[in-house]
Protein backbone atom coordinates (compact mmCIF):
# COMPACT_ATOMS: atom_id res chain seq x y z
CA UNK A 1 0.00 0.00 0.00
CA UNK A 2 1.22 3.48 -0.81
CA UNK A 3 0.07 7.07 -0.96
CA UNK A 4 -2.50 7.55 -3.72
CA UNK A 5 -1.57 9.33 -6.94
CA UNK A 6 -5.21 10.20 -7.58
CA UNK A 7 -5.81 7.10 -9.72
CA UNK A 8 -5.94 4.59 -6.89
CA UNK A 9 -8.32 3.77 -4.07
CA UNK A 10 -8.86 5.62 -0.82
CA UNK A 11 -10.59 3.76 2.02
CA UNK A 12 -12.00 5.58 5.05
CA UNK A 13 -13.23 3.80 8.17
CA UNK A 14 -16.38 5.72 9.11
CA UNK A 15 -17.68 3.16 11.61
CA UNK A 16 -16.04 0.04 13.06
CA UNK A 17 -18.22 -0.73 16.09
CA UNK A 18 -20.43 -3.80 16.11
CA UNK A 19 -23.97 -4.59 17.26
CA UNK A 20 -24.92 -1.20 18.72
CA UNK A 21 -23.37 2.28 18.69
CA UNK A 22 -21.45 3.27 21.81
CA UNK A 23 -20.10 6.43 23.38
CA UNK A 24 -17.84 7.48 26.22
CA UNK A 25 -14.43 8.88 27.01
CA UNK A 26 -12.99 5.37 26.99
CA UNK A 27 -14.15 4.66 23.43
CA UNK A 28 -12.85 7.65 21.47
CA UNK A 29 -9.89 6.17 19.62
CA UNK A 30 -11.66 3.26 17.96
CA UNK A 31 -14.99 5.05 17.89
CA UNK A 32 -18.55 4.11 18.68
CA UNK A 33 -20.16 4.39 15.24
CA UNK A 34 -21.42 1.16 13.69
CA UNK A 35 -20.37 -0.41 10.41
CA UNK A 36 -19.63 1.83 7.44
CA UNK A 37 -16.62 1.98 5.12
CA UNK A 38 -16.16 4.50 2.29
CA UNK A 39 -14.17 3.59 -0.83
CA UNK A 40 -13.32 6.45 -3.18
CA UNK A 41 -11.99 6.48 -6.71
CA UNK A 42 -11.81 9.46 -9.07
CA UNK A 43 -15.46 9.08 -10.03
CA UNK A 44 -17.18 6.93 -7.37
CA UNK A 45 -17.92 7.05 -3.65
CA UNK A 46 -18.92 3.54 -2.59
CA UNK A 47 -20.21 2.87 0.91
CA UNK A 48 -20.19 -0.62 2.36
CA UNK A 49 -23.01 -0.67 4.94
CA UNK A 50 -24.95 2.25 6.36
CA UNK A 51 -24.44 2.00 10.10
CA UNK A 52 -24.15 5.17 12.16
CA UNK A 53 -20.72 5.74 10.64
CA UNK A 54 -22.38 6.91 7.42
CA UNK A 55 -23.56 9.99 9.31
CA UNK A 56 -19.90 11.11 9.25
CA UNK A 57 -19.58 10.83 5.46
CA UNK A 58 -17.23 13.49 4.09
CA UNK A 59 -17.92 15.75 1.12
CA UNK A 60 -17.54 13.69 -2.05
CA UNK A 61 -18.24 16.42 -4.59
CA UNK A 62 -19.84 15.27 -7.81
CA UNK A 63 -18.79 11.64 -7.46
CA UNK A 64 -21.38 8.96 -8.09
CA UNK A 65 -22.71 7.40 -4.87
CA UNK A 66 -23.46 3.73 -4.25
CA UNK A 67 -24.32 1.89 -1.04
CA UNK A 68 -23.74 -1.86 -0.75
CA UNK A 69 -25.49 -3.53 2.18
CA UNK A 70 -23.96 -6.68 3.68
CA UNK A 71 -27.24 -7.55 5.43
CA UNK A 72 -30.20 -5.65 6.89
CA UNK A 73 -29.49 -5.99 10.61
CA UNK A 74 -30.28 -2.68 12.26
CA UNK A 75 -26.70 -1.79 13.21
CA UNK A 76 -25.84 -1.81 9.49
CA UNK A 77 -28.71 0.52 8.51
CA UNK A 78 -29.14 2.79 11.52
CA UNK A 79 -27.27 5.78 10.10
CA UNK A 80 -29.01 5.92 6.73
CA UNK A 81 -31.76 8.43 7.72
CA UNK A 82 -28.94 10.82 8.72
CA UNK A 83 -26.69 10.24 5.70
CA UNK A 84 -25.80 13.78 4.51
CA UNK A 85 -26.71 13.00 0.89
CA UNK A 86 -30.15 11.54 1.62
CA UNK A 87 -31.52 15.05 2.08
CA UNK A 88 -30.00 16.34 -1.18
CA UNK A 89 -31.16 15.92 -4.76
CA UNK A 90 -28.56 13.26 -5.40
CA UNK A 91 -28.81 9.93 -7.19
CA UNK A 92 -27.94 7.01 -4.91
CA UNK A 93 -27.58 3.43 -6.14
CA UNK A 94 -28.55 1.02 -3.34
CA UNK A 95 -27.45 -2.61 -3.66
CA UNK A 96 -28.47 -5.60 -1.55
CA UNK A 97 -28.83 -9.35 -1.92
CA UNK A 98 -32.40 -10.63 -1.67
CA UNK A 99 -33.24 -11.94 1.80
CA UNK A 100 -35.94 -14.57 1.54
CA UNK A 101 -38.53 -12.92 -0.66
CA UNK A 102 -37.45 -9.39 0.26
CA UNK A 103 -35.87 -7.29 -2.47
CA UNK A 104 -33.35 -4.53 -1.77
CA UNK A 105 -36.21 -2.01 -1.86
CA UNK A 106 -38.39 -4.04 0.48
CA UNK A 107 -35.60 -4.48 3.02
CA UNK A 108 -35.18 -0.72 3.24
CA UNK A 109 -38.93 -0.13 3.32
CA UNK A 110 -39.26 -2.43 6.34
CA UNK A 111 -36.74 -0.29 8.21
CA UNK A 112 -37.86 3.18 7.10
CA UNK A 113 -41.53 2.95 7.96
CA UNK A 114 -43.87 3.73 10.87
CA UNK A 115 -43.85 2.92 13.71
CA UNK A 116 -40.07 2.32 13.52
CA UNK A 117 -39.39 5.55 11.60
CA UNK A 118 -41.74 8.34 10.48
CA UNK A 119 -40.27 8.95 7.02
CA UNK A 120 -40.35 6.38 4.20
CA UNK A 121 -37.48 6.42 1.74
CA UNK A 122 -39.57 8.32 -0.83
CA UNK A 123 -39.94 11.21 1.60
CA UNK A 124 -36.24 12.08 1.20
CA UNK A 125 -34.89 14.26 -1.59
CA UNK A 126 -32.35 11.70 -2.77
CA UNK A 127 -33.23 9.66 -5.84
CA UNK A 128 -32.72 6.03 -4.81
CA UNK A 129 -32.27 3.37 -7.47
CA UNK A 130 -32.53 -0.14 -6.00
CA UNK A 131 -30.57 -3.14 -7.25
CA UNK A 132 -30.97 -6.79 -6.28
CA UNK A 133 -27.39 -7.96 -6.59
CA UNK A 134 -26.28 -10.46 -9.18
CA UNK A 135 -22.51 -10.82 -9.08
CA UNK A 136 -20.27 -9.53 -10.50
CA UNK A 137 -21.42 -5.91 -10.24
CA UNK A 138 -19.73 -3.36 -12.51
CA UNK A 139 -19.94 0.33 -11.65
CA UNK A 140 -17.67 2.48 -13.76
CA UNK A 141 -14.21 0.93 -13.57
CA UNK A 142 -14.99 -0.85 -10.29
CA UNK A 143 -15.86 -4.55 -10.09
CA UNK A 144 -17.54 -5.96 -6.98
CA UNK A 145 -17.94 -9.65 -6.30
CA UNK A 146 -19.37 -11.41 -3.28
CA UNK A 147 -19.74 -14.67 -1.40
CA UNK A 148 -22.12 -15.79 1.35
CA UNK A 149 -20.95 -15.03 4.87
CA UNK A 150 -21.47 -17.23 7.93
CA UNK A 151 -23.95 -15.16 9.93
CA UNK A 152 -27.49 -15.61 11.32
CA UNK A 153 -29.96 -14.63 8.61
CA UNK A 154 -27.20 -14.42 6.02
CA UNK A 155 -24.74 -11.73 5.01
CA UNK A 156 -22.30 -10.97 2.19
CA UNK A 157 -18.53 -10.80 2.07
CA UNK A 158 -17.57 -8.28 -0.61
CA UNK A 159 -14.46 -7.96 -2.75
CA UNK A 160 -13.94 -4.65 -4.55
CA UNK A 161 -11.42 -4.34 -7.38
CA UNK A 162 -10.25 -1.17 -9.10
CA UNK A 163 -7.32 -1.36 -11.46
CA UNK A 164 -4.54 -3.23 -9.67
CA UNK A 165 -6.06 -2.61 -6.25
CA UNK A 166 -8.48 -4.77 -4.31
CA UNK A 167 -9.83 -5.24 -0.84
CA UNK A 168 -12.19 -7.59 0.97
CA UNK A 169 -14.88 -6.57 3.46
CA UNK A 170 -15.65 -9.53 5.74
CA UNK A 171 -17.56 -8.10 8.66
CA UNK A 172 -20.22 -10.21 10.41
CA UNK A 173 -18.44 -13.43 9.54
CA UNK A 174 -18.09 -16.41 11.87
CA UNK A 175 -15.07 -18.62 11.36
CA UNK A 176 -16.16 -22.08 10.20
CA UNK A 177 -13.55 -24.78 9.75
CA UNK A 178 -15.64 -26.45 7.04
CA UNK A 179 -16.03 -23.39 4.82
CA UNK A 180 -13.16 -21.05 5.77
CA UNK A 181 -11.25 -22.22 2.71
CA UNK A 182 -13.84 -20.44 0.56
CA UNK A 183 -13.04 -17.11 2.20
CA UNK A 184 -9.30 -17.74 2.02
CA UNK A 185 -9.62 -18.32 -1.71
CA UNK A 186 -11.97 -15.35 -2.15
CA UNK A 187 -9.47 -13.03 -0.42
CA UNK A 188 -6.43 -14.46 -2.22
CA UNK A 189 -3.69 -11.86 -2.79
CA UNK A 190 -5.96 -8.92 -1.94
CA UNK A 191 -4.28 -5.75 -0.71
CA UNK A 192 -6.41 -5.46 2.42
CA UNK A 193 -8.96 -7.44 4.42
CA UNK A 194 -11.37 -5.71 6.77
CA UNK A 195 -12.17 -8.67 9.00
CA UNK A 196 -14.64 -9.34 11.77
CA UNK A 197 -12.71 -9.76 15.01
CA UNK A 198 -15.36 -9.00 17.62
CA UNK A 199 -14.54 -11.57 20.28
CA UNK A 200 -11.65 -12.70 22.39
CA UNK A 201 -11.10 -16.45 22.44
CA UNK A 202 -12.79 -16.65 25.86
CA UNK A 203 -15.82 -14.68 24.64
CA UNK A 204 -16.13 -16.73 21.49
CA UNK A 205 -16.33 -19.97 23.47
CA UNK A 206 -19.59 -18.67 24.99
CA UNK A 207 -20.97 -17.08 21.81
CA UNK A 208 -20.62 -19.65 19.08
CA UNK A 209 -23.33 -19.20 16.50
CA UNK A 210 -23.60 -15.43 17.00
CA UNK A 211 -21.95 -14.80 13.63
CA UNK A 212 -18.62 -13.24 14.63
CA UNK A 213 -14.96 -14.25 14.83
CA UNK A 214 -11.77 -13.67 16.82
CA UNK A 215 -8.53 -11.99 15.74
CA UNK A 216 -6.71 -15.33 15.96
CA UNK A 217 -9.16 -16.85 13.49
CA UNK A 218 -8.84 -13.82 11.25
CA UNK A 219 -5.06 -14.08 11.27
CA UNK A 220 -5.25 -17.56 9.78
CA UNK A 221 -7.37 -16.19 6.93
CA UNK A 222 -4.96 -13.29 6.49
CA UNK A 223 -1.85 -15.44 6.33
CA UNK A 224 -3.24 -18.19 4.13
CA UNK A 225 -4.84 -15.79 1.66
CA UNK A 226 -1.59 -13.92 1.05
CA UNK A 227 -3.30 -10.58 1.69
CA UNK A 228 -1.16 -7.49 2.12
CA UNK A 229 -2.72 -6.25 5.36
CA UNK A 230 -5.65 -6.82 7.71
CA UNK A 231 -7.73 -4.49 9.87
CA UNK A 232 -10.15 -5.94 12.41
CA UNK A 233 -13.62 -4.40 12.55
CA UNK A 234 -17.00 -4.87 14.27
CA UNK A 235 -15.54 -4.11 17.70
CA UNK A 236 -17.64 -5.43 20.57
CA UNK A 237 -19.70 -2.65 22.20
CA UNK A 238 -18.23 -3.52 25.62
CA UNK A 239 -14.60 -3.24 24.50
CA UNK A 240 -12.94 0.03 25.49
CA UNK A 241 -9.97 1.66 23.76
CA UNK A 242 -7.63 0.17 26.38
CA UNK A 243 -9.14 -3.30 25.93
CA UNK A 244 -8.87 -3.13 22.13
CA UNK A 245 -5.28 -1.94 22.27
CA UNK A 246 -4.42 -4.94 24.45
CA UNK A 247 -6.08 -7.27 21.95
CA UNK A 248 -4.20 -5.55 19.14
CA UNK A 249 -0.85 -5.87 20.93
CA UNK A 250 -1.32 -9.62 21.23
CA UNK A 251 -1.35 -10.01 17.43
CA UNK A 252 2.31 -9.01 17.02
CA UNK A 253 2.18 -8.54 13.26
CA UNK A 254 3.28 -5.38 11.45
CA UNK A 255 0.51 -5.56 8.87
CA UNK A 256 -2.32 -6.37 11.27
CA UNK A 257 -4.18 -3.89 13.45
CA UNK A 258 -7.62 -2.85 14.68
CA UNK A 259 -9.54 -0.32 12.59
CA UNK A 260 -9.89 3.11 14.15
CA UNK A 261 -12.51 5.80 13.71
CA UNK A 262 -11.65 8.03 10.77
CA UNK A 263 -8.66 5.94 9.68
CA UNK A 264 -7.73 6.52 6.03
CA UNK A 265 -5.98 3.81 4.01
CA UNK A 266 -4.56 4.32 0.54
CA UNK A 267 -4.06 1.35 -1.76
Amino acid sequence: MSVSTGERMKITILGARGSVPTEGADMLEFGGATSCVLIETDTWAVFFDAGTGIMNAPEVGDKNIAIFLTHPHVDHLLGLPFFPYITKEKHIDFYAVKRGELTARQQLDKFLCPPLWPCPVDAYKADFEFHDIKFPVKIGDITITGMPSVHPGGSVVYRLEHGEDSFVYATDYEYDEKTVGDLIEFAKDTDLILMDGQYTEEEYAKRRGYGHSTPAQGMRIFKESGAGAIRFVHHDPTHTDEFLKKMEAEIKCENASFARKGEVIYL
